[in-house]
């Protein structure tokens, strides 16, 4: 196999990896957790915080998320979500295809409504 097949490989099982680590991790902490709101929850365990400011909470690396909702559509933020497709080609954002269809529009209405 060669080094670029090697890559775009890595490049695909990465995000997959990532996201299995992460489900794992939540199902290990949800006997503990209080529950909460769903969607939002869906959105910790996704990781998303780790890049992504939304509400005064969490990382700096990427765009803060809190008023997406005024610059994007939801069905926009979907196919972001979606497609993983950024405006940066150094700029790594995980796609979410793997995702239920019902999950992508959960969390895209969620961000479309911090207005």
């Amino acid at each position: 196999m060669g080094k670029i097949a090697r890559m775009k490989t890595i490049q695909l099982i990465l995000p997959m990896l990532l996201l299995s680590f992460l489900l794992l991790c939540s199902v290990v902490a949800a006997d503990d957790a209080p529950q909460g709101d769903p969607v939002l929850d869906l959105i910790n365990v996704l990781g998303c915080k780790g890049c992504h400011t939304i509400n005064k909470e969490g990382g700096s690396i990427a765009n803060d998320l809190t008023q997406i909702g005024s610059r994007l559509t939801a069905d926009q933020i979907k196919k972001k979500l979606a497609t993983g497709v950024t405006k940066h080609p150094n700029i790594f954002m995980p796609d979410y295809s793997s995702l239920s269809t019902s999950d992508l529009k959960r969390i895209s209405a969620y961000l479309y409504n911090l207005q």
